[in-house]
């Protein structure tokens, strides 16, 4: 039986939503989310000697990697526009972006699951790109599509991220 604190494996779902969370994208084919805390620490000499120390996350990088990433998530991401065209088998997706955008605030959640039937969230409340998409068309692969540069900072009301471990595997959480 699964027990707290097994250990998680295997990445099984991201879900991006924007911050009014009124849209959301799953991503398919995920890969990798990658997540860092980025700390400021400050000590306090006196006296020849450290008399106080203080350390406080100031906010986190995050990084994807999937499979193509679909237009639709980079329109979320990005602000940009995604449409679709035509209808199979001649259907047309076109992502339209115009110069000085702002990118929006958006969250991801990702899920990975555990050694029984147990898993881990791991949420990411006010998300925002820093770069843009990175991937590469080659001979002999498939498109792998990674967006390495996502800061991560306190939305005001949940803070900058979550890990919430479930005994029993539950679903990210919907718009």
């Amino acid at each position: 039986m699964a027990g707290y604190g097994d250990m998680p494996f295997g990445i099984n779902d991201i879900k991006l939503t924007n911050s009014g969370g009124t849209t959301q994208v799953d991503l398919p084919n995920e890969r990798t989310l990658t997540f860092k805390e980025n700390v400021v620490s400050d000590m306090m000499r006196g006296a020849g000697k450290t008399v106080a120390v203080v350390t406080e996350v100031d906010h986190v990088e995050a990084s994807l990697e999937a499979g193509g990433i679909s237009l639709e998530a980079l329109a979320l991401m990005t602000g940009r526009t995604a449409t679709e065209t035509g209808t199979t088998p001649t259907l047309v997706n076109t992502l339209t972006g115009e110069g000085a955008e702002r990118f929006p605030y958006f969250k991801i959640y990702g899920k990975s699951l555990g050694d029984e039937s147990d898993d881990i969230h791991v949420k990411l409340y006010k998300c925002k790109l820093t770069a843009g998409l990175e991937g590469q068309l080659a001979d002999g692969g498939f498109l792998v599509s990674t967006i390495s540069s996502i800061i991560c900072i306190d939305d005001g009301s949940n803070g900058i991220y979550d890990i919430v471990q479930n005994e029993t595997a539950d679903d990210l959480p919907a718009t």
